[in-house]
């Protein structure tokens, strides 16, 4: 469907963030679609008015923030959602604070656990069958403890996906390196084997559709990442 709503003229008082804003305007009022092309930069100069080197400022800006795809030799496109822009950030904030990881843990109490309950009511059989792999990977690998690590982060980002939910998957996403370096920590405590057993309750629970069973399994596998992470 072809969009007929024309760029904004910008006024002079911040050209980049009025360029920017008739970006954000044009791309999110008009409900463009992920890959939609922009008009060309002359064409986006003409019909916003400013200087192609403001142009191309506030493409470079809007490119940082996801909003768009800038390729070599192709029309700007508009970008498909994505959480990592905004979780690069979030991640060098958090850690700066201190007691990071356990902060973290607190987040992921409220977070895994209305996560697993909703997996538990949605899940599909591929969701179950691919997180089945993740377990079966460490099982055979215990010894190999990175491995282990994007495992257990890939079990959780299935989770989150048979939430049916795009915002719980977009929220675990901002938090994967925070939670990656959980993982280590933890694992390096307590070991491999743990862990393990603990997803394996929290799956067979997804599996047999049992929300209460897998929220009580799932607050169990956090009760012990705390323990963990409280031992000196």
């Amino acid at each position: 469907m072809r969009n007929n709503k024309k760029l904004s003229k910008a006024k002079p008082v911040d050209k980049v963030a009025q360029a920017l804003a008739a970006l954000h305007e044009y791309i999110v009022d008009g409900e463009l679609e992920p890959g939609t092309p922009l008009p060309s930069e002359s064409e986006m100069v003409e019909q916003i008015g400013v200087s192609k080197f403001v142009m191309r400022e506030a493409l470079r800006v809007a490119q940082s923030q996801g909003l768009i795809e800038i390729s070599q030799g192709r029309r700007t496109r508009v970008a498909d959602i994505s959480i990592k822009p905004a979780a690069g950030l979030m991640n060098l904030a958090l850690k700066r604070s201190t007691d990071l990881l356990l902060e973290l843990t607190e987040v992921r109490r409220s977070l895994e656990i209305s996560m697993v309950q909703l997996a538990a009511a949605r899940r599909t059989e591929d969701q179950v069958e691919a997180m089945e792999e993740t377990l079966t990977t460490m099982e055979r690998h215990r010894d190999d403890l990175f491995l282990c690590v994007e495992k257990d982060i890939e079990f959780h980002e299935l989770m989150a996906q048979a939430t049916g939910n795009r915002v719980f998957e977009m929220i675990h996403e901002s938090i994967a390196e925070l939670l990656s370096e959980s993982r280590r920590e933890t694992m390096l405590r307590s070991g491999v084997n743990l862990p393990v057993a603990e997803h394996r309750r929290i799956l067979n629970a997804i599996r047999d559709k049992d929300p209460q069973q897998a929220v009580a399994a799932m607050s169990a596998h956090l009760d012990t990442a705390e323990l963990s992470l409280k031992q000196n």
